[in-house]
């Protein structure tokens, strides 16, 4: 089994999404990636995150973890890190990703709303992990942190 971090970035007011080409048309999620040997789960997110969007996180926060089988067997540590509002231009490396960027509150809901994949699927249309994914996990606990934020002001 090997490990892999699973995380979500925030800048306090959007979410970072990225998508592999390997990815369904519109298929937005988490960031993740392999730890290396020897590797803390809070280094493997930092390093993930750097080498994928070029940004450096901070307060990484453990949220929960899951088997996935595919396309090997892995053992997904999932958390949610922030970067700060004026270091969040984005640097994707294509050859990771094919794309990343940054999801306001409404944006997810809308994404949320769309069945996986949609039906007559628009070039626009962006969906979302499924409800058994750990991705789905990390961006309904960051949705309703923002809805908690919300709540507050």
């Amino acid at each position: 089994m090997s490990p892999v971090v699973i995380v979500l970035v925030s800048d306090g007011k959007r979410c970072l999404l990225g998508r592999q080409s390997s990815f369904p048309l519109g298929l937005y999620s988490a960031l993740a990636g392999f730890c290396d040997m020897g590797e803390t789960m809070e280094e493997a997110v930092s390093r993930e995150v750097a080498e994928e969007v070029g940004l450096e996180v901070q307060n990484i926060i453990y949220s929960s973890s899951q088997h996935w089988p595919f396309p090997h067997s892995s053992f997904m540590l999932a958390c949610h890190a922030t970067v700060s509002s004026a270091h969040s231009q984005l640097n994707v490396d294509h050859l990771e990703l094919e794309d990343a960027r940054w999801f306001t509150e409404e944006e997810i809901t809308c994404a949320l709303q769309e069945k996986a994949p949609p039906k007559g699927l628009q070039p626009t249309t962006v969906w979302l992990p499924p409800k058994h994914a750990v991705a789905h996990r990390l961006i309904m606990e960051w949705k309703d942190s923002q809805q908690r934020s919300e709540g507050t002001e």
